[in-house]
């Protein structure tokens, strides 16, 4: 952005005050204090001492763990969220990053994380992977050191085969820049190039697309990359750099919505409900930037912008209003107004989104009359039963509207409510395009489904969920024929594998895991399930203790090698080993009994 300042010093400078070059970085402003989940027990301390902030975890049984915090997602606009690192037994920070089970709602203090609420709490391990980070930054984090030293079968890897995921490391963002000029741009360091000459050009090219004369659907998608999220959504191609593309965003990243949407909205919704809006679906040359302005964030672009922006294309530039004054904004719409005059207050929606208790934002819903603000049950997905639609703005309805895109529809559907947790919808839907794609093929100018490794890996998921280990099977074959490196779905079939008794496929998968991601302890799992199937105790507990020195934070693992070791009669290391489960999780069935039998001399 220094190099961009150069040329372009006014538009940096406001682009600064924007959130979106806030979007990440090392922990500035540490939260204090504590806060406790009323539905698991879980208490959550942060503590700061000589500049390093932890976060301590002390469950309803007695059980500890400690992060410590090494940065934070989001400007704190509205949220911000905090990034934790596992700290081990002997105080050693690991590589491993985790969103903070906390948050610190802007204006009202610590809140739990909405992955927090809810009837499952993920705790201290919720991972904060490349693709979390793919909104907040345009660099690859696939070139962050610590991904490169854990995967050495890849110089560098793609963000997809980053295993694990969430392997960034402990200074990740600290090295991640937040989002640039290139996010909306493409490759602006091309463009320096060309424009010190440092690089021949042809004609009037600047080595960077003009976002205005593009499109409008093509502007769209820019802005889609991140403010699109739906209920679920598949790459089907992996997609390089950002900026403008040549492809559909629809088509090579297809997104689920609500196929009836009502007057609740999510936090990142804003393109899919401003598509319900008359103005939009009236205006098709209608972009983000008709309203934003491109540099500015909403703070500082100003009421009276986005009045001017209504007034363009309403009243041939009259102010239309038919609020009369005895009608305050408070009386139509439940809140304050922005100002003495502002069109957004009456027509656009300040409210709770579904999935982000106590935050206020803008529904880009725009309606003649808006529904009052309401405080809503928080939940992750829009509904709990309900169909799903693909998310499309015209663009690819001619070829939806084949048979073989309807299928292909289908498809799309199926992993949609698989990922949202409705398995046997999901397998229904799975069966109904393997039927239409067998008689209909792939739908002209629209990526095959059967040629997508994630799409294949979901299959198995679907297929394994439904209790159909063989075609699961026959989908991660699929999957790892189309990327080799898929990791989750070698990981997937080699489990299916040992449950079917095929022991040597199990381990060839193993081991081909440890060769490439040496840090995964899930290769160790796997050769310890193994072993443990043929009796081999020694062997089963040499891959615990090594599945143990990767990730160490896991009660399972230790209380089983805890076990193993009082079988080997090895009573101390026993002892050690039970000593840390218990310290995971006091109230595992049977450690206690455990714990006095490696006591007994």
């Amino acid at each position: 952005m220094r190099e961009c300042a150069r040329c372009h010093a006014r538009i940096v400078t406001t682009y600064l005050l924007h959130g979106m070059s806030d979007s990440l970085g090392p922990l500035t402003d540490p939260p204090g204090g504590s806060l406790e989940n009323p539905a698991t027990g879980n208490l959550y301390r942060f503590d700061t001492i000589e500049g390093v902030t932890t976060m301590s975890l002390r469950t309803r049984a007695g059980g500890e763990r400690q992060q410590q915090l090494v940065g934070r997602i989001g400007a704190g606009l509205l949220d911000m969220s905090f990034v934790g690192a596992e700290i081990d037994a002997v105080g050693a920070v690991g590589q491993r990053l985790f969103f903070a089970p906390v948050e610190r709602i802007t204006g009202y203090g610590l809140a739990l994380a909405p992955f927090e609420r809810g009837g499952h709490s993920a705790g201290l391990d919720q991972p904060v992977t490349a693709q979390c980070l793919s909104c907040h930054t345009t660099e690859d984090p696939a070139r962050l050191p610590a991904v490169i030293d854990a995967n050495p079968g890849h110089t560098p890897p793609a963000a997809r085969h980053i295993y694990p995921s969430n392997l960034l490391g402990v200074d990740a963002l600290q090295r991640l820049s937040p989002l640039t000029c290139s996010a909306c741009h493409g490759d602006t360091a091309l463009h320096v190039e060309i424009m010190h000459e440092r690089v021949p050009a042809d004609g009037n090219d600047i080595g960077l697309p003009r976002l205005v004369a593009l499109p409008a659907a093509q502007q769209r998608d820019v802005c889609a990359r991140c403010h699109l999220e739906g209920d679920a959504r598949l790459e089907l191609t992996s997609r390089v750099g950002y900026g403008p593309h040549d492809d559909v965003l629809q088509a090579v990243r297809p997104v689920l919505v609500p196929a009836t949407p009502d007057d609740d909205f999510r936090f990142v919704s804003q393109l899919e409900r401003l598509a319900l809006s008359a103005c939009f679906r009236s205006s098709p040359d209608m972009t983000c930037t008709s309203c934003h302005e491109a540099h500015a964030g909403v703070a500082e672009q100003g009421p009276a912008s986005f009045d001017r922006a209504c007034i363009r294309c309403h009243s041939d530039g009259k102010p239309a209003c038919a609020r009369p004054d005895s009608l305050s904004v408070r009386d139509v719409t439940g809140a304050e107004a922005y100002a003495p005059e502002a069109c957004v207050d009456c027509h656009m929606r300040r409210s709770q989104p579904f999935d982000l208790p106590l935050v206020r934002t803008v529904d880009h819903h725009v309606r003649r009359r808006i529904p009052r603000p309401a405080d809503v049950p928080m939940r992750h997905y829009d509904k709990p039963s309900g169909a799903l639609r693909l998310f499309a703005d015209g663009r690819l309805a001619p070829a939806l509207a084949t048979d073989a895109g309807v299928a292909w529809a289908s498809g799309l559907i199926a992993a949609g409510l698989y990922r949202i947790g409705r398995n046997d919808e999901a397998a229904a839907g799975l069966d109904a395009w393997s039927t239409g794609h067998a008689a209909h093929g792939t739908p002209a100018g629209l990526p095959s489904l059967d040629a997508s490794p994630d799409f294949a890996h979901v299959r198995g998921l679907i297929l394994e969920a439904a209790g159909r280990s063989d075609e699961a099977l026959a989908a991660y074959d699929r999957a790892l024929s189309l990327d080799g490196d898929l990791s989750e779905s070698r990981v997937n079939r080699a489990a299916l594998a040992l449950a079917a008794g095929r022991s040597p496929e199990t381990l060839a998968d193993a081991d081909l895991l440890a060769t490439l991601h040496p840090r995964s302890e899930l290769p160790w799992n796997l050769r310890a399930r193994a072993a443990a199937l043929t009796g081999n105790v020694p062997a089963t507990a040499t891959a615990l203790a090594a599945s143990t020195e990767r990730w160490s934070s896991d009660p399972v693992t230790w209380h089983e090698l805890g076990r193993l070791f009082l079988r080997m009669e090895k009573r101390d290391l026993a002892a050690a080993a039970l000593s840390v489960a218990a310290r995971l999780d006091p109230a595992r069935p049977g450690l206690a009994e455990d714990m006095a039998a490696s006591a007994v001399r």
